[in-house]
This record gives C-alpha cells, structure tokens and sequence, in this order.
C-alpha cells in the first residue's frame, strides 16, 4: 500500500532590509517543490546589486527526500558560487539526521559535527541524530 504525505510544501520569502533573503519552508521539500525553492533563490542572487545571504528557516519542515536534499546541495553551490552564505535554521533533528548520514552535515551547515547544530552536539539529546561511531 502506497500512502502520500498531505504536508503541502509552503514557502513564504521575504527580503530584508538589509537585503538577505528570508525563507520559511513548511511541509514536505520533495520532487514536486524543489523548482520553487530554486527559482526564488535564483532570482534572489541575480539581483542587480550585490546579493546577500539566504536564510531558511526550517522550522515547520516536514520531510526532505532524497530530491529535497538536491535542492539544499544545488542552492548551496548557487550561493558559494555568488558568495553568499546559506544558512539551514532552526532545523529539525530528522534533516540533520539526514545530512548526517548523507556526509552533507559539515558541508550545508558550515559547521562539523563535533561543534554540533545551532543548539546541543548532534547524539547529545534523545532528539538528536545519532550515528553509530566507527
């Protein structure tokens, strides 16, 4: 039995005035929602003037598969690319999960798993990705 997710993808970006561009993803980023997530990232760094970082915050994020994921990777060379930074905020203990088991954790957010997310060191809470150690 197939079932499908009813987590609709919802994306609100805003920019600031201090130019970065704020995104608020909700739901699940899947094959059908990656496109709308780009062109809005694109657009935002073909700006005229100098484009700045890009924010997203991940809060009400869902699910991020395999396409999701993708997305996350190709927006981080468009930005590196522009010399913009790319922040993933607020994200949930199963994207990190997934960019820790994936060997993208170090690489989207910037930071390595020893210095741990924006909050505790990932296996330090119950909530928390853990890996098995080698």
């Amino acid at each position: 039995m197939t079932t499908f997710s009813d987590n609709i993808f919802e994306l609100k970006a805003t920019t600031g005035v201090d130019g970065v561009l704020y995104a608020e993803l909700a739901g699940d980023l899947a094959w059908d929602a990656t496109d709308e997530l780009l062109d809005i990232a694109r657009a935002h760094l073909s700006t005229s003037r100098e484009p700045a970082d890009i924010r997203l915050d991940c809060t009400r994020l869902t699910l991020c598969d395999s396409m999701g994921l993708s997305a996350l990777l190709a927006l981080h060379r468009y930005t590196a690319a522009a010399g913009v930074r790319l922040y993933l905020e607020n994200r949930p203990a199963f994207l990190d999960r997934m960019l820790l088991i994936t060997g993208t954790y170090e690489h989207l957010t910037e930071r390595s798993e020893a210095a741990g997310p924006d909050g505790p060191t990932p296996g330090e809470d119950a909530d928390s990705p853990r890996l098995p150690r080698a």
